[in-house]
């Protein structure tokens, strides 16, 4: 494999400690796995279905599911010593197989990448739960990373629990009162106000958002019962591009979303390629 290759990671290896100990076991070096930025994996959900004799109970997989769901994880960059090493720690492919994706980073760049998938002859049909010291690795690994640990509730109490990021974060022609709100408006059941990192252009008719850059953007947090559907009225209006999604006009992507000091993940739409004359909107908020 490249050794440029980005690996994505979501379960036990999101812990330091878990991977030095393991390392020291084996003595290798745990400096090769070096984190790079936090990340999703659209349109995967959590599962506990595999039985880990080492772990002493379920082990954590990723598997392929609908719109609106998405896995939270660390990108990190490896050697090739770095690969082998991770190989041996997944028992890969008996157990664990590598699987290419593709994933959306924090700061709404779209990256290809590498994880690792329960194999299918080892995936039972049921709730396998993970043993307390498992459940405790993952946990502490996701929360020293910032990143939600809803998904892993969920996936821990139901079999097919789904990864689903309920909220949509808007701040342009889909607020309240704007042209495309009543599009939006039959699929909110809740609104509150937030604001996000990021910087706002202003396009004309509508606004861009920028998730790389420093800034505060202010809009509107919307719950959705029915995400699933509700995003695939949105991502029309957005001019996504599901099969390339670089080569539409925005781009959809997690973000933290600050609703009166607390924290909400939500989605939200970038756009992939700013105009030359697009201007800067310093204060974070869109007028028509």
């Amino acid at each position: 494999m490249d050794s440029k290759t980005l690996y994505f990671g979501y379960g036990s290896n999101l812990n330091r400690s878990d991977w030095e100990r393991w390392c020291a076991e084996k003595g290798y070096d745990a400096s090769l796995l070096t984190p790079v930025e936090a990340a999703w994996l659209p349109d995967f959900s959590l599962r506990f279905h595999y039985r880990s004799s080492g772990r002493k109970g379920g082990a954590a997989d990723v598997v392929p599911d609908c719109r609106g769901t998405a896995v939270p994880g660390m990108l990190f960059s490896l050697s090739e010593e770095a690969w082998d090493q991770l190989d041996k720690k997944e028992g890969h492919p008996r157990y664990y197989t590598r699987c290419p994706v593709r994933v959306i980073t924090t700061s709404g760049d779209l990256v290809d990448a590498t994880t690792y998938v329960v194999v299918s002859e080892k995936r039972e049909p049921q709730l396998v739960p993970p043993a307390d010291e498992y459940h405790a690795v993952v946990l502490d690994g996701l929360l020293n990373h910032k990143l939600p640990i809803e998904h892993l509730k969920k996936a821990i109490e139901s079999f097919e629990a789904n990864s689903t990021l309920e909220h949509v974060f808007v701040y342009g022609t889909l607020m309240q009162g704007e042209q495309r709100w009543p599009q939006l408006s039959s699929w909110s059941s809740h609104v509150q106000q937030g604001s996000i990192s990021g910087g706002l252009y202003h396009l004309g008719a509508y606004p861009g958002l920028r998730l790389d850059e420093q800034g505060t953007v202010h809009g509107e947090l919307h719950r959705c019962e029915d995400i699933t559907n509700a995003l695939a009225v949105f991502d029309q209006i957005e001019g996504c591009d599901e099969a390339n999604p670089l080569s539409g006009l925005y781009l959809r992507a997690p973000v933290q979303v600050n609703v009166e000091g607390v924290p909400v993940w939500a989605w939200t739409y970038v756009i992939n390629r700013l105009p030359a004359d697009a201007q800067r909107l310093e204060r974070g908020r869109w007028v028509r």
